[in-house]
């Protein structure tokens, strides 16, 4: 059953909700790009020590989350999701990039909506209208289009990170339903700030021997840069953003923003490389944002539940 918001933590309006999904789109497209330079100075696990370690403090100082008075139990809940969300997440997508490449990260990373809205109709959360299903459908054919599926690679080395992607979409997919309840009682921020409290020691005890022998002092300058966005841009914000969206939209429309990533690194490419789009760019363009608009339109009636 649905809890009424407490007066301190109303939910953010659908428009805001949107816009916060809209930034961690574009935020979490750029990230692959930016993470594969930084992994030419350090291991995976030394980046993911790193990210989780700045930015959990960070995240807990900023969300303030027992100013909440959460229950314990849901506190334990939140550290469910710290493993999921978090350690899987990121241990997954990080080990998967230093093995495979962002092309095919982006191609796999089409299978999230589709697993969100699996698993969210599984668990009773969600009713998925015909059109919604239309809506996804269409835009998955046009995303996969867009990143190429053909150039999608599984031999050797690039077929073990692809499996590490996979498993990195089932969890993000998974975090982003299981959360959805507790964000319904508690809000975004004080559910986000235990979450990413229980992640840190755990994801900083994984990469403290990576860390320990970094060769700081060679890392140029790039690479810094890349941190610095790594951990506030790709990490604090879009965390809270997600959280945010959470807070007002079911988890399937949430997700379906995912398709306009491949969208949003053709546009950079176009913008900082001068590449010019094919005219089949724009077709696949077009049913991405058709698809995104048949299942994030306003719905005529409520098509979801938040179980406690």
């Amino acid at each position: 059953m649905r809890q009424a918001p407490s007066p301190t933590r109303q939910p953010p309006t659908r428009r805001t909700a949107l816009v916060a999904v809209l930034f961690v789109q574009i935020a979490f497209a750029i990230w692959p790009v930016v993470g594969s330079i930084v992994l030419r100075h350090m291991t995976p696990r030394a980046l993911v020590g790193l990210r989780v370690a700045l930015a959990g403090p960070l995240l807990f100082v900023l969300t303030r989350p027992w100013r909440a008075r959460m229950p314990w139990r849901d506190v334990l809940r939140c550290a469910g999701l710290a493993v999921i969300g978090v350690g899987l997440n990121q241990v997954m997508f990080i080990e998967g990039l230093s093995r495979s490449t962002p092309t095919n990260s982006a191609i796999l990373g089409c299978l999230t909506p589709a697993l969100t809205a699996g698993i969210a109709v599984g668990l009773g959360h969600e009713k998925m209208a015909a059109r919604r299903w239309a809506g996804l459908g269409l835009a998955l054919a046009g995303a996969l289009f867009l990143v190429g599926v053909e150039r999608l690679q599984f031999g050797g080395e690039r077929g073990i990170g692809n499996l590490l992607f996979m498993a990195n979409t089932v969890a993000y997919s998974s975090y982003l339903v299981l959360a959805r309840p507790l964000i319904a009682r508690h809000g975004a921020l004080p559910v986000t700030g235990w979450t990413f409290a229980a992640a840190t020691p755990m994801l900083a005890l994984y990469g403290a021997p990576a860390l320990q022998q970094t060769a700081w002092a060679a890392i140029p300058a790039e690479a810094w840069y890349g941190i610095a966005y790594i951990v506030v841009v790709a990490t604090v914000l879009a965390y809270i953003g997600v959280a945010w969206a959470l807070a007002a939209l079911p988890a399937s429309i949430v997700a379906i923003f995912v398709y306009l990533q491949p969208l949003v690194t053709g546009l950079a490419a176009n913008r900082i490389l001068g590449e010019r789009p094919a005219w089949t760019a724009w077709v696949a363009a077009a049913a991405i944002l058709g698809g995104i608009g048949l299942v994030a339109g306003r719905p005529g009636r409520a098509t979801s539940t938040v179980r406690a």
